[in-house]
C-alpha cells in the first residue's frame, strides 16, 4: 500500500492561497484608485460650480450692461417757463451766506429782523446753501440790493440778481455782484449812462443806487458791477 504524497498537495495548496491572497490584493487596489478618481472627480465638478467661467462672465455682462447713447438735446418752448422768468428776474434775487448754511427758520427771522419786508417775501432753499428771495413789492427788493453789506453773525451775504438756468453746484465765485463807491466823481457824471459806460469798464454793469441816481448824497456814487474778483483788483479809474 502506497502512501499519500502530501507534499504536492501542500505545494498546490501554497500556490492557490497565494493566488487567492494576490488577487484580493489586486482588487483592494483597484477599489482604492477608483475612490481617489471618484473624489478627484468629485473635486473637479465643485470647483467648476465654485468658481465661475470669467469668459463667460464678460459675456453675461455685457449682454445686462445697457449701452451708451448720445444725450438727448431737448428744446422747449413754453410760454409759462418765459412768464416765469420775467417775473424773477424782476422779483427774486440769489443769495448765500459766505461760510454758512442757515436753517429756513433761522433764515426768515433773519430777513425779518435785518431787511423788514413791508410786503410778502418767498423763500426757495437750494443746494450748497443758496437760497432765492422773491420779493412780492418791489420798493423791499431795490431797498435790500441797494443796501448791505449784510451779515449773519460773522457770515457775509453773497447777494446777485436771479438768472435763468441757475444751478448751484455750477455757481464760482470768481464772478461776484461788488457795490463799488466812487469818490471825487463830479456830479455831472451821475446819469444813468454814464455810470453805466464806468460800470461795463469795470466789469458788467448792473445798477446805480436810487440815491445816486436822484443826486441825493453827492459824497460818493455808488454802483453795482458784477467783477472777476480773482484777480487784482483796479485802484481807480481815469475820466476822459
Amino acid at each position: 500500500m502506497k502512501g499519500k504524497d502530501r507534499t504536492g498537495e501542500a505545494d498546490r495548496g501554497k500556490k492557490e492561497y497565494a493566488g487567492q491572497k494576490y488577487t484580493i490584493h489586486k482588487d483592494k487596489q483597484a477599489e482604492e484608485e477608483g475612490e481617489r478618481e471618484e473624489k478627484n472627480q468629485s473635486k473637479e465638478e465643485e470647483e467648476k460650480r465654485i468658481e465661475p467661467d470669467p469668459s463667460k462672465d464678460k459675456a453675461a455682462q455685457g449682454a445686462c450692461k445697457p449701452k451708451k447713447a448720445k444725450a438727448l438735446k431737448v428744446v422747449i418752448s413754453d410760454l409759462e417757463i418765459q412768464a416765469y422768468r420775467e417775473h424773477m428776474a424782476e422779483h427774486a434775487v440769489i443769495c448765500k451766506f459766505m461760510g454758512l448754511w442757515p436753517i429756513e427758520r433761522a433764515l426768515c427771522q433773519w430777513i425779518k429782523q435785518q431787511w423788514k419786508p413791508k410786503g410778502d417775501v418767498k423763500l426757495h432753499l437750494g443746494t450748497e446753501g443758496f437760497f432765492t428771495v422773491v420779493f412780492m413789492n418791489l420798493e423791499d427788493k431795490d431797498r435790500v440790493f441797494d443796501g448791505g453789506p449784510f451779515f449773519f453773525t460773522s457770515a457775509g451775504l453773497y447777494m446777485r440778481p436771479w438768472k435763468p438756468n441757475f444751478v448751484p453746484e455750477r455757481e464760482t465765485f470768481t464772478q461776484v455782484p461788488v457795490w463799488i463807491c466812487l469818490f471825487s466823481l463830479p456830479i455831472d457824471y451821475w446819469g444813468f449812462s454814464a455810470l453805466k459806460q464806468i460800470g461795463d469798464h469795470l466789469g458788467t454793469f448792473i445798477k446805480a443806487s436810487e440815491a445816486t441816481l436822484h443826486r441825493r448824497y453827492t459824497s460818493c456814487a455808488r454802483i453795482c458791477v458784477e467783477m472777476d474778483v480773482s484777480g487784482a483788483l483796479h485802484e481807480g479809474l481815469w475820466l476822459e
